[in-house]
């Protein structure tokens, strides 16, 4: 089952294919006791701009890897305070790759060891030649300490 509303999932497949052959990346919020208020935002990865200006803290460009502007980020968690929403899903795409939580992923999504978001899930959309192949849905597994592949079916 997914976290939100269903419908979303398009307009993040719709996200992919728009970013294609970078990898898109966005934010979707909503209350969690249910789907109804669910809202989409697509961010602008600015992978290729980091990489572009310093590409030994930032060896990978939009292809491989994504990065959302500070400061959109902050706009949204603001947004999310005043209308007591909360941040149910994080996607991203990988182009040309598998859906799968990668290294890279896993090292976003922590700080210090731990998850900076851990309520939130992450989907991974899966791209080859702007056709979706599979989704893959990962959260926080505290038993394990570790994120966890969910039950997910396109």
């Amino acid at each position: 089952m997914l976290p939100f509303n269903k419908e979303l999932l398009n307009d993040a497949h719709s996200h992919a294919k728009e970013e294609y052959p970078d990898e898109c990346c966005g934010i979707i919020l909503g209350k969690t006791d249910n789907n109804e208020e669910d809202v989409l935002y697509p961010c602008k990865n600015i992978q290729n701009r980091l990489h572009e200006q310093d590409p030994k803290n930032f060896p990978r460009s939009a292809k491989t890897a994504f990065y959302i502007d500070p400061r959109e980020l902050m706009n949204i968690l603001k947004e999310a305070e005043t209308k007591g929403l909360t941040i149910k899903t994080f996607y991203h795409s990988h182009p040309e790759h598998d859906a799968y939580f990668s290294d890279e992923d896993r090292r976003m999504a922590l700080f210090d060891n731990e998850p900076s978001y851990p309520n939130s899930s992450y989907l991974v959309i899966s791209i080859y030649n702007r056709e979706i192949k599979d989704n893959a849905l990962f959260s926080w597994d505290p038993e394990t300490g570790d994120f966890k592949r969910q039950g997910f079916i396109l």
